[in-house]
C-alpha cells in the first residue's frame, strides 16, 4: 500500500512579519508543489528520504503520533520530491509538515481532515521557527487566496477569498539566493527590534496593515497603479524591519527604476540572498533583462492554486 499527498508553496503578497504581531496578511498558494510518498516497508524501521528535510519530517511524525495517541508506527518509507526550494520564502517547511501529517493521517488512520492537518502543521511550524504566525501552513493546506490574521496563539481569523472575484495579474519571482539566516533567526531579529523600539515598530506594522488592505482592494478593483504603490510602500516597511539584504535591495531598486515593484515574500534575509522576490511589472521583458544582468532566474508564478490534496492511493 502507498499514498502520495501534495501541498503547494505559498507567497505572502504582503503582511509577512507584521502578521506575527496581530496584523493581517494576504497570501496565496502557488503553482509549485511538494509531493510526499508514504509506503509500507518490509524492514522494521521507518526510512526517510527527504533531501534535506529529515528533521522536519521527524517532528511532523512525532506530532502526528502524539495527536492520535500512537506509540509506534508500522515500518514505512517516506520520500519527498519538491518543486519548492528550501529556505527561500515559498513555504517549503509548511508544505513538508502539512503533507507529512496529511499523508500519515490518511495512510495510518484513513482520515482526511484539512482542519486537523492545519492545526498539527502549525505545531510543527512552531518547532521549526519558534514563533510563526500560522499563515504559511494555513495557505498550503487550504490553498487559494487568503486573508489571515493571528488573533492569539490559539486563535486565527481566516478568510478564503473567492479567486474569481479578484483580478490577479501576472507576477514573476526572482531568486536572490538562500539567506544565511534561518526563518527562526529572522523572526527573532524582528522581535529584538520590537523589544528595543516598540513604538516605532508599531508604526511600521500599522502602516503595513494599511498597505496590505490597499493591495487587496487594488486586486478587487483591477487597479495596477494602486497595487504597485501598495507593494512599493510595503517593501519600504520590510526594509524598516531590517529583513531585506543589500543584494536584494539592489535588485529591487533596479526593478523600481524600470517601472515595476518587488518585495521579499517570506522571512527575508540580511546576509547573502534574501530568498525569493515577488515582482510586478507591466513589461515582463524589462524584468527578464534585469535577471540576465544579475545572472538570476526569473519565472512566472500562478497565484491561487489548490491546497493540500491526495494525489494517489494504491
Amino acid at each position: 500500500m502507498s499514498i502520495v499527498v501534495s501541498a503547494p508553496g505559498k507567497i505572502h503578497l504582503l503582511g509577512e512579519h507584521a502578521v506575527v504581531y496581530g496584523r493581517p496578511a494576504l497570501l496565496a498558494a502557488i503553482n509549485r508543489r511538494l509531493y510526499i510518498r508514504i509506503q509500507e516497508k518490509k524492514t522494521e524501521r521507518i526510512e526517510i528520504k527527504t533531501g534535506g528535510r529529515k528533521k522536519l519530517v521527524i517532528h511532523s511524525i512525532d506530532i502526528f503520533k502524539k495527536a492520535f495517541s500512537i506509540k509506534n508506527l508500522p515500518p514505512l518509507e517516506i520520500s519527498i520530491t519538491s518543486q519548492i526550494p528550501i529556505g527561500c520564502g515559498l513555504g517549503s517547511s509548511a508544505a513538508v509538515s502539512a503533507a507529512t501529517i496529511g499523508g500519515l493521517m490518511k495512510f495510518v488512520k484513513n482520515i482526511w481532515n484539512p482542519g486537523k492537518i492545519n492545526e498539527l502543521a502549525y505545531e510543527a511550524e512552531k518547532i521549526a521557527h519558534g514563533n510563526p504566525s500560522g499563515a504559511d501552513n494555513t495557505a498550503v493546506v487550504f490553498g487559494g487566496l487568503l486573508w489571515y490574521r493571528r488573533e492569539f496563539d490559539f486563535l486565527q481569523s481566516i478568510w478564503s477569498l473567492p479567486i474569481s472575484s479578484y483580478k490577479i495579474p501576472q507576477f514573476l519571482i526572482i531568486d536572490t539566493g538562500r539567506p544565511q539566516e534561518s526563518t527562526r533567526q529572522m523572526v527573532s531579529h524582528v522581535a529584538a527590534l520590537y523589544s528595543k523600539k516598540k513604538n516605532r515598530m508599531e508604526e511600521v506594522f500599522s502602516s503595513q496593515e494599511v498597505q496590505t488592505k490597499r493591495l487587496l482592494i487594488s486586486l478587487r478593483n483591477n487597479n495596477n497603479e494602486e497595487l504597485k504603490n501598495a507593494i512599493y510602500l510595503g517593501e519600504k516597511n520590510l526594509e524598516k524591519m531590517e529583513v531585506v539584504g543589500d543584494f536584494a535591495k539592489e535588485i529591487i531598486r533596479e526593478i523600481e527604476k524600470s517601472g515595476g515593484v518587488a518585495k521579499v515574500c517570506g522571512a527575508g534575509g540580511r546576509k547573502g540572498g534574501s530568498g525569493i522576490l515577488l515582482v510586478f511589472h507591466e513589461n515582463l521583458t524589462k524584468v527578464e533583462e534585469i535577471g540576465r544582468k544579475y545572472h538570476l532566474s526569473v519565472s512566472p508564478v500562478i497565484l491561487g492554486e489548490e491546497g493540500i490534496r491526495i494525489e494517489s492511493t494504491n
